[in-house]
């Protein structure tokens, strides 16, 4: 089985924050999303993986050699892009990595879905995409029958999609030049090239962290026991989880937070539902759903 992450965007609404880190290198507890991603698709039986890279590859690149370097059992192939060429673009970019049936995953998703049941539905159905789908937060994939309708589209039949899919290799045939590829499966439906499959889930958490308040949200959600990950170790005996030596005694704490190793927290600061990365500086001040890096 094999398996590919969206990885090269360039996550502007979580600036200023994507100029110091690629989005997908976002840490969760202390663990690179990517990193949770990747773990996951090795458990689930994915050994050739393919991932795209463009903002901040500097960084991106050494980590994937290095998990590479870890992790023998399973091949990783980059696809770097002389520009941001978008979802449409990335996968025309990568066409010759898409030999059989490939799982398709945005690389900002946390997720405890089983990716392995998701691929084999896949293979038993007649239609060569199919999209994993959910009643969330954006509602706008039109549904019928099991069968997408239209994308981006206020309907009673709506759901929100999950950013993971299954895709078989000869949808390329029917790919213009068009860097969004919600725009090319529009087109391929309204043109009646192919038919696009759905799996409707509920009960499982699926989450990206494209902006600062979902991010923050799924500290939350770890912290206070909510959910659990595949992974990825949230077993804390409290949900104020302070790694750093460096607190003033007269720090004061509300509900969650969750402060990495060499903080630097000032005198005098009042903290509620705060994320700090490693050598974060948090100076005096009351501070409520932030993040510092």
């Amino acid at each position: 089985m094999q398996a590919f992450i969206l990885s090269a965007g360039e996550g502007r609404r979580l600036l200023p924050y994507t100029k110091v880190l690629p989005k997908s290198l976002f840490p969760i507890i202390g663990k690179p999303l990517l990193e949770i991603i990747l773990d996951q698709l090795i458990y689930s039986g994915f050994r050739k993986i393919g991932i795209n890279a463009y903002h901040l590859k500097d960084k991106l690149l050494p980590f994937i050699k290095e998990y590479q370097r870890k992790h023998l059992q399973v091949e990783i192939e980059v696809f770097v892009e002389p520009y941001l060429l978008g979802t449409g673009g990335a996968l025309l970019n990568a066409r010759t990595f898409f030999k059989e049936p490939t799982l398709v995953i945005n690389g900002d998703i946390l997720t405890n879905f089983p990716l392995k049941t998701f691929y084999f539905y896949h293979l038993n159905q007649n239609n060569p995409i199919t999209i994993l789908c959910f009643k969330g937060h954006n509602d706008n994939v039109e549904i019928e029958s099991n069968l997408v309708k239209n994308f981006r589209i206020a309907s009673k039949n709506a759901y929100t999609y999950a950013g993971i899919q299954v895709i078989n290799p000869e949808i390329f045939k029917y790919f213009p030049q068009e860097k969004d590829l919600i725009k090319i499966y529009q087109m391929l439906i309204f043109n009646k090239k192919i038919s696009i499959n759905s799996f409707i889930t509920q009960g499982y958490y699926l989450k990206d962290i494209g902006t600062l308040e979902r991010y923050l949200s799924c500290f939350e959600d770890l912290l206070v026991h909510k959910i659990s990950i595949p992974f990825l170790n949230n077993n804390f005996s409290s949900f104020q989880v302070i790694k750093t030596k460096k607190i003033p005694k007269n720090l004061k704490i509300e509900n969650w937070v969750y402060i990495e190793e060499e903080t630097l927290i000032e005198e005098k600061t009042f903290l509620s539902k705060v994320v700090s990365w490693k050598k974060a500086h948090i100076r005096s001040g009351n501070y409520e759903f932030q993040l510092f890096i």
